[in-house]
């Protein structure tokens, strides 16, 4: 096993998902804190995150990842790098699936009455309100 691309992969399996769910940060504890009126949940949800993207992603580093001594740098380094955008793939889906049937719940008794949508104190200003909230 070649120890430097073994650490070169499992580095960039951990800094990928931390750079996707950092991204993603501001608006999903905006959206996070519109749903869990607990104290304290969204950061728990935002945490939660955090472990599922980065040990998604170790989880198929460590399972699929190329680390043989006759491995060459590059075939490796495309290998952890298309294994990390997998695990960050279906980790922010699963997080947005999950955020989503929340907000569909919010959502639908507002629809069925026929009444206009609850509007958070988060929306940004600059989107457009054409009526239709899907």
């Amino acid at each position: 096993m070649n120890t430097t691309l073994f650490l070169l992969s499992l580095l960039i399996a951990v800094v990928g998902p931390l750079l996707a769910i950092s991204y993603l940060k501001p608006i999903l504890i905006k959206v996070l804190q519109s749903l869990c009126n607990a104290e304290g949940g969204a950061e728990f949800w935002l945490r939660s995150a955090y472990v599922l993207g980065v040990c998604g992603t170790l989880l198929l580093m460590l399972t699929f990842g190329d680390f043989r001594e006759s491995a060459s740098v590059v075939d490796t380094l495309r290998r952890a790098l298309w294994l990390v955008f997998a695990g960050v793939f279906v980790s922010v889906g699963i997080i947005s699936h999950q955020v989503w049937s929340q907000v569909r719940e919010v959502i639908a008794p507002h629809k069925v009455v026929g009444l206009p949508a609850p509007t958070s104190a988060h929306q940004p200003a600059d989107w457009p309100d054409t009526g239709d909230r899907s």
